[in-house]
C-alpha cells in the first residue's frame, strides 16, 4: 500500500514538473515569436498554455490529496 502511494505521488510530481517545463517553453516561445506568427497561432498557444496551467493545478491538488490522505 505504501509503495503504491509513493509511486503515485512520484508520478504526479513528475507530471507537475513536466507541465511547468511546458508552461515555460510555451511562454518563452510566445514572447520570442509574437511579432512573426499569425494571431491564430498565438491564440492556439494561449489555449495550450491555459490547458497546461489547469493540468498543473490538477496535478498539484492530486499530490496534496495523496499526502493528506495518509
Amino acid at each position: 500500500m505504501l509503495d503504491r502511494l509513493k509511486a503515485e505521488i512520484s508520478f504526479h510530481e513528475k507530471m507537475f514538473f513536466a507541465t511547468l517545463a511546458v508552461i515555460l517553453a510555451l511562454t518563452g516561445w510566445a514572447f520570442e515569436n509574437y511579432l512573426t506568427v499569425s494571431v491564430w497561432v498565438l491564440v492556439l498557444v494561449m489555449i495550450a498554455l491555459f490547458c497546461a496551467i489547469a493540468f498543473g493545478v490538477w496535478n498539484y491538488k492530486q499530490i496534496k490529496m495523496l499526502l493528506w490522505e495518509h
